[in-house]
Formats: structure tokens, sequence, C-alpha cells
């Protein structure tokens, strides 16, 4: 679970700096361009994917273990782990194709 949600949080953030920075070009030649973007694509996302990469763990690791602790162990578990993969779920949602998870919910569930 730690892993799933790890990669997953990860990549969101490496897909905004990449976004950040494809964002910015300017009316270069698209071979210079690309071949800029991709050097520094990994010149940034190397190190913080691994610097991140253990933070989220860490940080994912600690949500798990609190929600164990306070709801018991396997029931806690399961509901922290719902409960950031929903977060999650909603942002890629909002991400890939614009939906807000929660209007869309409230708009089926009070029609």
């Amino acid at each position: 679970m730690v892993l799933m949600i790890s990669v997953l949080t990860v990549n969101l953030l490496t897909d905004y700096i990449t976004g950040y920075i494809i964002h910015y070009r300017a009316d270069l030649n698209p071979f210079k361009f690309t071949a800029i973007v991709m050097l520094v694509l990994v010149f940034i996302l190397v190190p913080a994917y691994s610097y991140l990469g253990n933070q989220v763990e860490i940080l994912v690791a600690r949500l798990l273990v609190k929600g164990s602790n306070s709801f018991g162990k396997i029931i806690g578990l399961l509901f922290s782990f719902a409960l950031i993969f929903s977060i999650l779920y909603g942002i890629y949602l909002q991400q890939l194709f614009h939906i807000n998870l929660v209007k869309y919910l409230g708009e089926l569930l009070f029609r």
C-alpha cells in the first residue's frame, strides 16, 4: 500500500514539474527545446524522485500507522489507505479529465 501511494504521489509531483517546464517553451527550434527539456528533467527529476520517494514513503507509512492506531489495526489501515487513495484518485481525475470528483458526487447524490 505504501509503495502504491508513494508512486502515485511522486508521479503527480513529477508531472507538475514537467508541465511547468514545458509551459515555458519559447520560439526555440523544437529539436533544441526537446533536448534542453530532457536534460533539465533528468537533472531535476532524478534527485527529486529519489528524495521525494523516500519522504512520501515515510509520510504515508506514518499516516497508515496513525490510522491503524486510531481505528484498530486492520480497519484503520484500510480506512487510511482508502482515504489517501480517494484523494489521489480525485487529483488524477481532475488532472486527466478536468472533472471535480467532489462536485460530481454531489450532483449525483443530490439530483
